[in-house]
């Protein structure tokens, strides 16, 4: 039988995935690469001027006490908490871009308001609205992902985190020169002004694709891919694009508890609580050490006073402790050529518990052996920090990605929140016990990321719910793989044109079945179910499966929609009668080639 050109452009299809890898790496991304990059430096401007706030706020208001002071950055992380998981909801309803512009808006007018604050408790409320409106960039990330091609995914992700560190030099240069002059208020106004930049740039980029495919939107999401091929100078594949699991629920927060992602959900929110809670903790005890440091030396020459505004020195030593960050990135590069995600993750916590146990054994009123602890321990933790951002963009489908790292963001704020009472106050009545906390929790969380069942290494993107069915690891116990992920990642299968043609039918034959069963009211019958079960374990040894490299997932998908989702018992036979016609013409063109080669 000969099939014509068009029969066969008719036939041939693509995924989104496919589509992207396609296009590949150009000047469309780097110009997103531009502005997501400035955007996580705007981000950490803002961030970094909690470490200064501290030590000026004293000097300048007399009454504020210590707790107070705590309370300044515990209220920036609760409103960071909260945002963090409404604009993860509505990143996955409304879009990633609109998410991105809000958050930049209401970040510039709420920085404004801070510098015009009159007392302590109006501060305390901006800068609460402040993280309120941060927590919203952290959408930039999941948009990020989502236009990259497999092949430079990782790296890209990783890179981009140098912004952040660029922009807490940026941060500490800018008060270092305009702090002891013209005071904090003009430091918090210009702090204020670049993420309003962001809002702008953000009307020249276009939606994300996978969340058009994601809502249904299938029209639009070959617009926006038309737009970066023509960027990109680069053309389409051939033939239609096609997402079996297109369309389904956006945005629901039940789905990170998933069957398959339970497990996973709750070692990430610990990840997170304790990475944040490490991360703004190392930047808190080195402004906290700095200031017990001046506290001693006027103790000696008896000119002891509660202002303690950082020195020059001071910001000398925040500077080069946050190029350890800078140095944790190509640190990650290296252990992700070596290492695969989980063990990456129990490298970087150990190395860090090691750097606290440091801080308890070696001398503090050395400034040099300050820095030089916390700069080897922001480098492992800002290489974690990465990490995760990466893990977890990667481990969750494209429906409930933004609402992932939006829920993942609060978790992370809830260590941030603990962290002030450990860095700024425990740590003036017991310095042993604050880093002691510190300790266990790092020791702890590698022992989470050894237990992290899903390794993402090397796997596609999921785009719906309905594939996590078959792109979860088997335990970490038995340390093997399971079939979906050895099937996604075998590139190497070569099938001629007609083979193609046919694996097609059955692809289609299985779509078809879903959306026919789909519509069906809610019933269920264990009979049924059991026989069905008996026919996936039947289609998955076929010779068609070993010989094409057809992911068993893909029946695994079938019977996770059968379940509960069909009434008619004649109906489901017929369709797979169907497949095992097409199933059985693909075994019989397989056996003929074969004789004749």
């Amino acid at each position: 039988m000969k099939i014509s050109n068009k029969q066969t452009d008719k036939n041939i299809t693509y995924t989104l995935e496919e589509c992207i890898n396609h296009i590949g790496l150009g000047r469309f991304q780097w110009r997103l690469i531009s502005i997501l990059g400035f955007c996580s430096m705007a981000d950490a401007v803002e961030m970094m001027l909690l470490a200064i706030l501290g030590p000026a706020l004293t000097c300048y208001w007399s009454d504020v006490t210590e707790i107070q002071i705590a309370s300044l950055t515990t209220g920036v992380f609760a409103g960071m908490m909260c945002g963090a998981f409404l604009f993860g909801i509505l990143a996955d309803k409304y879009g990633r871009r609109r998410v991105i512009f809000l958050s930049a808006i209401l970040n510039t007018i709420f920085g404004l308001l801070t510098a015009f604050a009159p007392n302590y408790y109006w501060m305390l409320l901006a800068r609460t609205l402040v993280g309120f409106a941060l927590s919203g960039a952290a959408q930039g990330s999941t948009l990020m992902l989502e236009y990259l091609p497999s092949s430079t995914r990782a790296t890209i992700i990783i890179v981009i985190e140098l912004f952040w560190s660029l922009g807490s030099i940026f941060e500490y240069l800018m008060a270092m020169f305009i702090v002891p002059i013209y005071g904090w208020r003009v430091l918090t106004i210009l702090s204020a002004l670049p993420i309003s930049v962001v809002a702008f740039c953000m009307y020249f980029v276009p939606e994300s694709p996978r969340y058009y495919v994601a809502s249904g939107r299938q029209e639009k999401a070959e617009d926006v891919l038309k737009t970066i091929a023509l960027t990109n100078k680069h053309s389409l594949p051939q033939g239609k694009l096609v997402d079996i699991n297109a369309k389904d629920e956006c945005g629901s927060v039940k789905q990170l508890f998933h069957v398959n992602l339970k497990r996973t959900s709750c070692l990430l929110a610990f990840m997170w609580m304790t990475v944040a809670m490490t991360y703004y903790g190392l930047i808190l005890i080195n402004t906290s050490l700095m200031t017990l440091m001046n506290d001693q030396r006027d103790l000696m020459t008896l000119k002891s006073t509660r202002c303690k505004m950082l020195t020059t020195d001071d910001y000398k030593s925040l500077i080069f402790t946050t190029f350890g960050e800078m140095f944790g990135i190509p640190l990650l590069l290296f252990f992700l050529s070596r290492f695969d995600r989980r063990t990456t993750c129990m490298i970087n916590f150990t190395c860090a518990s090691l750097c606290f146990t440091l801080f308890l054994i070696t001398p503090r009123h050395q400034p040099w052996v300050i820095n030089s602890i916390t700069f080897i321990a922001r480098m492992f933790i800002n290489s974690q920090f990465s990490l995760l951002y990466l893990y977890t963009l990667e481990v969750y489908p494209t429906v409930i990605r933004a609402i992932a790292i939006g829920c993942a963001s609060s978790m992370a704020r809830i260590g941030a929140m603990i962290t002030p009472y450990l860095a700024q106050v425990l740590i003036k009545q017991t310095f042993e016990g604050a880093i002691g906390v510190y300790i266990l929790a790092t020791a702890m969380a590698a022992i989470a990321g050894y237990l992290l069942p899903i390794e993402t290494k090397g796997r596609d993107l999921k785009q719906a719910t309905c594939d996590l069915h078959s792109s979860t690891m088997s335990p970490v116990d038995n340390g093997i793989m399971n079939k979906g992920y050895e099937s996604n990642t075998d590139e190497n299968v070569q099938r001629n044109e007609s083979s193609t043609i046919l694996h097609q039918l059955l692809i289609e034959q299985i779509t078809y079945l879903k959306i026919d069963l789909n519509d069906e009211p809610a019933t269920s019958s264990p009979q049924t179910l059991s026989a069905i079960f008996t026919l996936v374990l039947t289609l998955s040894k076929s010779s068609t499966l070993t010989s094409l490299k057809i992911n068993v997932a893909t029946f695994d998908d079938c019977l996770y929609l059968f379940d509960g989702r069909f009434n008619c018992l004649s109906k489901l036979i017929i369709h797979v009668k169907v497949i095992a016609h097409t199933l059985g013409t693909i075994d019989n063109f397989i056996t003929s080639t074969d004789d004749k080669s």
